[in-house]
Order: structure tokens, then sequence, then C-alpha cells
């Protein structure tokens, strides 16, 4: 009885295997793989600007200044505008909408930004009256490709307003026999051959493109393939030129958009900096911390020696320390002296006292201690200054927090007071 059944079970495996043979000769794995392009259409995005009653403060960037007015900016909404009423009187005058912005800066009665990929020249002699004296389409595809920075190039496709902003990737996967081929995309290609988005993505608005617009002396820079692109606009319509500030392939530097121009020295920021000392046109420098680490904002200063003070962030915006990098002929080299102050986000050198802006206002005067080190000690702290964002004008201290802009008397430091 054993013998049959095993006879019988060897009969069925072998007609089961000729069977197999026979439908599928061969079988074999595949993964198929393509990419769909995204596209934004930005025709209804990228409209002209919106003059708006003055509106409450939430998130700073920077505040500039002309004869007439401050401008404080707020990423991807526009621009707080007060007018100066007198030495120490600001009132709150209009709020330029432009609500895909990230930069920008003022020279004279013009205002320069962008707006998603686009340069704005703004007309601002009457801030109530702002108008667009030209827009420089794609001016940020054009200028911000840096070699290995790898900034997100907006591909102008179809139209003017149409940008390649991103891909989706469709993977099939399954087994292939001779009855079983794979299959074709037939169904992928109507599901995602045409993405067009309305509205720009969020990954895309607070990451690229790399935006940094400051006013140098007169002369307006943003950045461009490892340097900085001078740009300028009169009756004679809008011109771009290479300046001669050259920053290498090889920096360290991932920009994000940040460019500072602070005593006589030009900066731009990422997870280190990069440097110029443009007035004395020296050689270029970089300072950089290899954990890549976010600068929040530089100064110089000169004496008793030339060092950076830099404030760096760690993760949380209250894990924020102070850093003194000290500039050597070609090379930068870090003091390694840190002193630890939660808080601050904006610094400014007035007199070689460096003012700290945050949950708090603090002084601090560079120092020599017991082992000949240079460090950066705290002498004064005001707890009842707080705020965004800072900028010195003469002897006023202009401090922006969410209540508005401030207004304080530096001349004596020992006894900084608000007007009026």
């Amino acid at each position: 009885m054993k013998k049959v059944l095993f006879l019988f079970l060897v009969i069925v495996l072998v007609a089961c295997e000729d069977t197999f043979e026979v439908k599928h000769r061969y079988a074999r794995p595949f993964a198929l793989y393509k990419s769909y392009p995204i596209y934004l259409d930005a025709s209804e995005i990228l409209i002209d600007i919106q003059v708006k009653p003055s509106i409450a403060i939430n998130e700073v960037f920077k505040i500039v200044s002309n004869d007439k007015y401050f401008f404080v900016g707020e990423k991807m909404k526009g621009i707080h505008v007060y007018e100066k009423t007198d030495e120490f009187h600001i009132n709150p005058l209009c709020f330029i909408e432009c609500k895909h912005f990230k930069a920008f800066d003022v020279l004279d009665n013009m205002l320069y930004c962008n707006n998603f990929v686009d340069l704005l020249v703004i007309d601002i002699e009457n801030p109530l009256q702002a108008k667009i004296l030209h827009r420089e389409k794609d001016y940020f595809n054009k200028c911000n490709n840096s070699l290995f920075n790898l900034p997100v190039h907006y591909n102008t496709t179809i139209d003017a307003n149409v940008y390649e902003i991103g891909s989706k990737q469709v993977v099939l996967t399954g087994t292939e026999t001779d009855t079983n081929p794979p299959p074709d995309f037939s169904e992928s290609d109507k599901l995602y051959g045409n993405i067009i988005e309305k509205q720009i993505p969020e990954t895309v608005k607070l990451d690229k493109p790399y935006a940094g617009i400051v006013n140098v002396d007169g002369n307006i820079y943003t950045l461009g393939a490892n340097n900085l692109i001078q740009c300028s606009y009169s009756h004679d319509g809008f011109k771009i030129s290479h300046s001669e500030i050259i920053f290498p392939n090889y920096s360290s530097v991932m920009p994000t958009g940040n460019i500072l121009y602070k005593d006589g020295v030009i900066f731009i920021i990422g997870n280190g900096f990069t440097y110029k000392d443009y007035k004395n046109n020296s050689s270029q420098k970089q300072g950089y911390r290899p954990w890549g680490w976010p600068v929040r904002d530089l100064v110089l200063l000169i004496e008793p020696t030339n060092l950076l003070i830099a404030i760096w962030q760690f993760g949380d915006q209250h894990n924020i320390h102070f850093e003194l990098a000290g500039i050597t002929e070609g090379s930068v080299y870090i003091d390694g002296s840190v002193n630890n102050f939660p808080g601050p986000s904006s610094i400014i050198n007035v007199n070689d006292t460096i003012i700290a802006l945050g949950n708090q206002l603090t002084l601090h005067r560079l120092e020599l201690d017991q082992f000949n080190s240079y460090r950066l000690e705290l002498v004064k702290t005001y707890t009842n200054i707080s705020g965004l964002s800072m900028l010195k004008d003469g002897d006023r201290l202009i401090v922006v927090n969410r209540q508005g802009l401030r207004v304080y008397d530096i001349s004596n430091l020992e006894n900084i007071m608000l007007k009026p």
C-alpha cells in the first residue's frame, strides 16, 4: 500500500512540474521605475504686491531703514513699515503684503525683495502708494546655482508662470513570466502624467531658493554662483553684474538665504559662514563648525584684536551660545572660549561692546583670563528689554518685538533708557 501511495505522489509531482514548464518557461522578479515631474502653476500666486493697514508682528528676520521709514521683514508675509515722526517717535504706517518673499533691503527710495524666484524693485518714496518699478523674472533661478551648495533650480517649462518644483517616482513590482509580462505605466500616466500644484508646498516655501539680499554702502548684492551678484535699477533700466567678491567652490558654507553687512564685513550665513572685509579689501576667509550648527548672527570686534563674535544655535532656539573666531592672515581659528547665554538671536557691536538681544538685553566685553586667552564677559543685563531683532541708528537702538518698535537711547550703555 505504501509503495502504491509513493508511486502516486511521484506521478502527481512530475505531472505538475511538466504542467509548470509548459505554461511558464521562465519566471523572474521585476521592479520598474518612472519619475513624473511636478509643476507649479504660479499664475495666481505671483500677483502684484498689496498695501494694507498695519498688522501685528509675528516673526521678524530683518529690520532696515532709510531717511524716513523703518522696514521690518516677516518671511512669507511681507514688510511692516513704520514712519519716523521725530528722533524718538515711530508710528506704524502700513503693511506691504508680499506672500512669497524671504529677503529684502532698501536703497534710498527703492525696496529690493524676492517674490518666489522673481526679484522685485518697489517704489517706496510714499509706502502708502508703493508700486512695483521692475520685476526681474526668474532672477534667483539664474543667479543662485552654486556647484556644491546645490540649491533647487526651478525650471520654467510650459510658460513664464509654470515651474518644475519636484518629481514623483512610481515603482511597479511583480514576477514576470512568458504569459505574465511586466505591466506598462499607462495607468500611472493617467494618474501622474500632469501633476500641477496651485500652491507653493511648505518645503519649497521655507527652504529654497536661496534669496539673500543686502545693501552694502549703496550697492545691492544677492547670492550668486559662488560669488555675489550686484544689481541696480535706474531710469536706464535694470542691470546685473558680477561683483569682485568671489567665494570658492570648496566653501563649507551652505547658504540659507541670509547675507549680513556689519562692521565693514560681508557675511554669508549658513551652517558656517564665509566673510570678506569689504572696506579694507582683505582676502576672503571662512569660518565653520564641523557639526553643522547654524549661525544666527555675527559681528566683528576690532579692538583689542580682530575677533568674529558668532551666535550659534543648537537645535532649540533657547540653547544658543557665543563663540570667538580669530582672524589671522588668510585663515580663521576658533578660539575655543565659549560663554553660554540663553535666548539671544541678534547681536550688534557698539564701540566694542557687544549687545545681545533675546528674552533680555545683555552687554558683553572682551576680557583676558588668567591663561591670557580672550573671553567674552557679561557686564550688564537689562531684563526689561526683549525683542526679536534690533537695529543701531546713531545713538538709538530700535528693538522689534510683537508689540511693534521700541526706541532706546544708547548714548550711555550703563543706563539704556526707553524713549520717549
